[in-house]
């Protein structure tokens, strides 16, 4: 003898409600998604020394502290390694002499600062006299 046997429901998942609530999750999300924005770069243009209407420059009798844009270091047209850079420069401060900072304009941020942190450990003021070489014009002439 067989029994009935009722056969098990198979179990439904609603689809239609499933894309009604994905549609809404995605508009919440279109709507409170902040865009991606692009970062600023300032450009910042030094001032070189053929920017003013001088004919010749005057020697002060200041020591000259030389930057060039591949990281040359010069005083007074002696080239210097980094490392001696603030020995140097404590000998021209106790020797009492000024001195006077120029640069190529292509000089790297990275050699400005280590110039700059060497200046303040040799006990010399931020405030230096400092002139700004234009590559290409000097290469032109």
């Amino acid at each position: 003898m067989q029994f009935y046997r009722p056969r098990k429901p198979i179990p439904a998942i609603p689809i239609v409600s499933l894309i009604d609530i994905l549609v809404i999750l995605l508009i919440f999300f279109i709507v409170t998604m902040q865009p991606k924005q692009k970062r600023t770069i300032l450009d910042i243009s030094m001032p070189v020394v053929g920017d003013l209407p001088t004919k010749q420059v005057i020697d002060s009798g200041r020591v000259v502290l030389a930057l060039s844009k591949e990281g040359e270091i010069t005083l007074d047209s002696t080239r210097i390694s980094p490392k001696l850079l603030v020995s140097y420069l404590e000998t021209v401060k106790s020797q009492g002499r000024e001195l006077e900072l120029e640069m190529d304009k292509q000089v790297k941020l990275e050699q400005m600062i280590m110039i700059s942190e060497a200046l303040t450990e040799a006990g010399f003021e931020a405030n230096l006299p400092t002139r700004v070489r234009d590559t290409k014009q000097t290469t032109d002439s």
